[in-house]
């Protein structure tokens, strides 16, 4: 370490009693808990159990009429269900994918999970007509299924496939999308990926690829720091080419499909498949787009004014008010488990138990994809990718996804129906244990640790909530012109890019025409709206958090919602421990928290100039 870097320690003290933990392992171990390599037997052994499983559920249950009466259906959904949750269907794709993550250029595993994905596809339709055919009941026979208890472990189950049946396909068209899903979207989408992931810039005399050079940029000052940002924008300029013609093809490709399925809006799909509604995105939307920009460019002319200018740039909308402190990750787990066994023993034990067991891949190498992320499904390890760095962004990152961890562990003691959680609930959760360890380590700092803590939170969530409504803003205002237009430019996608940048951020700060090429990069803008999430699940962990601080004995709320996992509808969910998503209000409530931390950060800077 540095002294620079050790004058600047946290300095933290847990405040639970914690285990003795055994020696951490800071890489996935991939062959222990899937398979040695791309020749074990096993992978073949697993591939072959599934597509005998497909074709003997098809077998059995295509030609009967399954929808004969409640006990019949009660069988065939329990086979189905169990057919669903079956370890050997996802396991030889985990193992591939993962590879991918932590090296681009693994060739091998690229090409294996084509060859994977293409014979699980093959097998998966033959179990195509399941769903269609419970999507074609007449509503009077839906409604008694749906009210017949024998069926009462199945009627949420029921209800999605109710919902969305008048968005489904014949079984041929159905088979066709599900065929061409690959090369009109997933792979263009994973060659952007590649690309920018084998990408490099020279800085300092060596050879930086530009996920890791994106992580560095907040560990800059404020000269290097647009120095680097200009040397990864001409890499995104060049990259533009490419990334125009990727987001023409994926779009066209989505819009169609969505005609097809006579979607209303391009976010009806995703509020159906997130188990939301489109009226309480548009609520949402609307209170971020309102208040809640109003509020991020408030604060960042509070931030040009304590910086002495009129104007930020682009760069300097995250530059510190003082030094964060420096966290090692041997530091970063201390009080992350610190956290996790405060709000329930059990927390703290998974975390222990991921930590050595080779489930985080934890520091930032050569070849390995940028960015985070926490993978769970039915019968398999939850795991956890970071690209670690000492700073605090990287233990919120940490507690953040350790947060998706926690949840898809709590939510997996459902059956397979009901074991995962929708996106909006998960983001709820990984940034609830974002907020608790935030809470836990401003409790023990200084005063001026805690001005810097508290301008980092709040850039934190104007990153999480009014940058991601932004984004959300700007991936419709591409889905509707490429629509009406029939394509966008590098350089319109880029000015589209600017123009909503500017509209959270303010006058304030200086967006140019050269920062909205960042849209390259930014992965979620291909995920289809799935950025509101971040807004929603914000919002609404900051709600639990506020009632957890007046009262611990909300833990039990919070692992309520935690267990409820995929079992109903998100409104229900949040219904469930008293929070009502349906209304625009409790997104403005919910803003309230972000408003007041503005006011105290105002308020310091103006004593700090004194």
């Amino acid at each position: 370490m540095s002294k620079k870097a050790s004058k600047n320690r946290f300095a933290y003290t847990p405040t639970q009693t914690l285990p003795k933990l055994a020696t951490i392992k800071t890489e996935w171990d991939l062959k222990r808990l899937y398979y040695k390599n791309e020749k074990d037997p096993k992978i073949e052994a697993d591939l072959k159990t599934a597509e005998k499983a497909y074709t003997a559920f098809a077998k059995k249950w295509s030609s009967v009429d399954f929808t004969k009466d409640a006990t019949t259906l009660k069988r065939a959904l329990t086979e189905y269900e169990k057919l669903s949750g079956m370890p050997a269907i996802s396991r030889p794709g985990r193992y591939f994918s993962f590879r991918s993550a932590l090296n681009a250029r693994d060739t091998v595993a690229q090409k294996q999970l084509t060859l994977i994905s293409k014979r699980l596809r093959k097998a998966g339709e033959q179990t195509l007509f399941f769903v269609l055919t419970l999507g074609k009941l007449p509503k009077q026979k839906q409604q008694k299924f749906l009210a017949d208890p024998k069926l009462a472990h199945f009627r949420y189950y029921l209800e999605r496939v109710f919902r969305g049946a008048k968005h489904h396909l014949t079984e041929a068209e159905e088979k066709i999308i599900s065929l061409k899903g690959s090369q009109a979207y997933g792979r263009w989408v994973d060659m952007v990926d590649q690309l920018i992931a084998n990408r490099a810039v020279q800085w300092k005399g060596t050879e930086i690829h530009i996920p890791h050079a994106l992580a560095m940029l907040d560990e800059l000052k404020a000269p290097k720091r647009k120095q680097l940002w200009a040397k990864i924008i001409t890499e995104m300029k060049q990259l533009g080419e490419v990334a125009e013609h990727e987001f023409n093809a994926i779009i066209t490709d989505v819009r169609t499909e969505d005609e097809l399925r006579k979607y209303e809006k391009p976010y009806s799909g995703t509020a159906l498949g997130y188990e939301d509604t489109e009226e309480s995105i548009e609520r949402l939307v609307e209170a971020v787009s309102t208040k809640g920009f109003t509020q991020s460019a408030r604060f960042y002319k509070i931030k040009a004014r304590y910086h002495g200018t009129k104007q930020l740039h682009y760069t300097e909308k995250y530059e510190p008010i003082g030094t964060a402190p420096t966290i090692e990750f041997p530091q970063a787990v201390e009080i992350c488990r610190d956290v996790f066994y405060g709000v329930q023993p059990r927390y703290g034990e998974l975390f222990d138990t991921m930590l050595t067991g080779g489930q985080i891949d934890v520091f930032p190498k050569k070849g390995k994809r940028g960015g985070a992320f926490m993978s769970a499904e039915t019968g398999h390890p939850t795991h956890v990718f970071l690209n670690h760095t000492s700073t605090f962004s990287s233990l919120e990152t940490l507690a953040h996804e350790m947060g998706h961890a926690i949840h898809a562990e709590r939510s997996a003691q459902n059956t397979p129906f009901y074991d995962g959680h929708s996106i909006t609930t998960a983001e709820t959760a990984s940034t609830l244990f974002e907020n608790l360890m935030f809470d836990a380590v401003y409790a023990q700092a200084s005063t001026k640790q805690q001005m810097t803590l508290l301008h980092d939170r709040i850039t934190r969530d104007i990153s999480t909530i009014e940058r991601q409504i932004a984004f959300f803003n700007c991936e419709l205002e591409i889905h509707n012109t490429i629509h009406a237009t029939g394509g966008m430019t590098n350089d319109e996608l880029a000015t589209c890019m600017q123009k909503h940048l500017r509209s959270y951020l303010g006058p304030a700060v200086s967006v140019t025409k050269d920062d909205g090429y960042s849209y390259v990069y930014v992965p979620h803008l291909r995920f289809g709206f799935y950025v509101y999430t971040y807004a929603f699940g914000l919002l609404m962990s900051t709600l639990m958090a506020d009632r957890y601080k007046e009262d611990n004995g909300y833990a039990a709320e919070i692992d309520r919602f935690l267990s409820l996992g995929e079992s109903d509808t998100v409104a229900n969910i949040f219904k469930a421990i008293d929070i009502d998503t349906t209304r625009k209000e409790t997104f403005l409530d919910a803003l309230e928290n972000q408003k007041a931390d503005i006011d105290t950060f105002e308020k310091l800077t103006k004593q700090l100039k004194k």
